[in-house]
C-alpha cells in the first residue's frame, strides 16, 4: 500500500475494514472488523455487528483483540446465541 503515513495529519488513523457475513436461520448480520494500518497508534483490532444501514450500538456486543481473528472471534463469542433482533433493534 505504500507509505501512506506522510499524508496523515498527527492525530489520524487509517484503518482497513474486513467484513464478515453471519448467517442463523433466516435472519443475517454483518460483524465489520477494523484494522488500523496507518496514522495514530490509538487502534487496536475491533470487531462489531452491524446491518448493512445501521450498526450495533451497545459496546456488550463488541469485539477486540490484537488481530482480526481475535476480535472477530471475541464479538462472535458475546453474540452467541442471542436473537440478531437483541443485537441490532429492528425499529
Amino acid at each position: 500500500m505504500g507509505n501512506t503515513e506522510e499524508f496523515l495529519n498527527q492525530d489520524n488513523v487509517l484503518s482497513r475494514v474486513h467484513q464478515y457475513e453471519l448467517e442463523r436461520d433466516e435472519e443475517r448480520v454483518f460483524i465489520n472488523v477494523r484494522e488500523p494500518i496507518g496514522g495514530s497508534a490509538k487502534g487496536s483490532f475491533i470487531a462489531f455487528p452491524s446491518l448493512i444501514s445501521k450498526e450495533c450500538s451497545n459496546t456488550d456486543y463488541v469485539g477486540l483483540g490484537d488481530s482480526v481473528e481475535e476480535a472477530l472471534n471475541d464479538c462472535l463469542k458475546r453474540i452467541k446465541g442471542l436473537p440478531l433482533r437483541q443485537i441490532i433493534p429492528q425499529g
